[in-house]
């Protein structure tokens, strides 16, 4: 399957900055519990469900790409940037104020969730006064103050690494982008229950240039020796035949 729109072949390919110092954050999107463990929500119905094999792909890419989250988080921090955390929390016990759109209803769930689930896993956790927004939605930006806090510290560009590729991270970032900022996916700081589902949505996102992409180590580069005024042109990513 050929994700490529022709229609992108009219115009110029964009450009993207480098990091810019003092208006970038990354985010870090539902690496919690809740779904990025298989002792979290998601794990328990697999086991309830007498089928934990089906999640074990999931398991095994979110393990894979938790040190290169934790690189990017280290090297903001360093750079003295900000680091931000995403995860799915809500206000009531079984999660009908989540919309049925995101969960299924309270009637339909087999198993309850416990406050464990909205815990960020230890390896990624925010640190000091690192902000921690709690939505209810796939994209961060429909359900929480996200953009208000974003503008006022006068933050424009984002970097987004977690989970789920095609999901909560795609429609964060393509909120983010209709919004205003520049975006930049960490193509292995980002992972999907499966390898195929990741990189459908990676090829996706960057067709046409408004969503960029880098790897983890051209971030912890840029971040090492930002350079503001030079144009960066998105990763290529192969585009997968299925």
């Amino acid at each position: 399957m050929d994700l490529h729109d022709p229609f992108y072949d009219l115009f110029p390919r964009r450009s993207f900055p480098s990091i810019e110092p003092g208006s970038t954050a990354l985010l870090t999107i539902d690496l919690q519990y809740l779904d990025a463990h298989e002792d979290g929500w998601i794990g328990r119905i697999a086991q309830a469900a007498g089928k934990p094999e089906i999640m074990r792909e999931r398991w095994d890419n979110i393990n894979g790409i938790l040190p290169n989250v934790r690189r990017c988080q280290d090297a903001f921090r360093e750079a003295g940037e900000e680091v931000i955390h995403v995860r799915v929390a809500y206000r009531t016990a079984d999660g009908r104020d989540a919309g049925k759109a995101f969960m299924p209803t309270a009637d339909l769930e087999p198993v309850p969730r416990v406050p464990m689930d909205d815990e960020l896993l230890p390896e990624i956790k925010a640190m000091g006064d690192e902000m921690i927004f709690s939505k209810t939605s796939s994209s961060v930006f429909n359900t929480s103050n996200i953009n208000d806090v974003l503008k006022r510290m006068g933050i424009t560009n984002l970097v987004f690494t977690g989970i789920v590729t095609e999901g909560c991270v795609e429609l964060s970032a393509r909120d983010a982008a209709d919004s205003g900022y520049t975006v930049t996916l960490v193509s292995d700081a980002c992972t999907s229950s499966t390898t195929e589902l990741h990189e459908n949505a990676l090829v996706r996102m960057t067709d046409g240039g408004f969503i960029a992409s880098r790897t983890t180590d051209e971030i912890v580069a840029e971040l090492a020796d930002p350079q503001p005024s030079a144009p960066y042109q998105p990763a290529s990513i192969p585009t997968p035949n299925s």
